[in-house]
């Protein structure tokens, strides 16, 4: 008799859990703030990481290769990388760089609701390589107010004898950093 009471007991309870679940509607849903502006271009500073895919290309050798660095902007549309860059097609085989980049809109970033193309240029020192002109164009998504999801296409020129192109498909993720 002791266990069907305590049988009971939980059919009870098991039932009235799912009345009252189904009596009570589901938690209203926040809403999803809409990215505004150009998500991490809004910040004076922003920092993130990329890693790309491409080709090293010279008249010795065609290598593919990897990129993966880390980037801070330092003003609205100046950047500094560091990372590393590997294989190359002649010179080394992995080189470590730095880079300053400027980075143009090619509109206003704060009406960009939809990827904002930009322009990519600058100089990069490969320390295994030598001296380097970068050059690319990158579109920004805008993830929200404070972060973009950024696609680019990279070509580092070496003038050397041989010249060296690293043409490199990039993904490259950043956040702006309060000041």
């Amino acid at each position: 008799m002791n266990a069907m009471v305590m049988r009971g007991v939980f059919v009870s309870i098991f039932f009235s859990a799912v009345a009252g679940a189904q009596t009570q509607g589901p938690a209203p849903a926040k809403p999803v703030p809409e990215p505004t502006g150009a998500g991490a271009y809004n910040w004076f500073i922003r920092a993130g990481y990329t890693c790309g895919t491409g080709a090293s290309q010279s008249t010795v050798a065609l290598k593919p290769t990897l990129q993966c660095d880390g980037i801070v902007g330092i003003m609205p549309f100046l950047d500094l990388e560091a990372g590393v860059m590997g294989p190359q097609a002649n010179r080394s085989q992995v080189s470590d760089y730095f880079s300053t980049n400027a980075v143009i809109p090619l509109m206003p970033p704060e009406k960009a609701k939809q990827p904002l193309p930009l322009v990519v240029d600058g100089y990069t020192w490969m320390f295994e390589t030598g001296n380097v002109l970068d050059y690319g164009l990158a579109f920004a998504h805008p993830l929200d107010a404070s972060h973009s999801l950024q696609f680019e296409v990279r070509n580092y020129w070496a003038n050397a004898n041989p010249a060296q192109n690293n043409i490199v498909f990039r993904v490259v993720w950043l956040v702006g950093v309060p000041d």
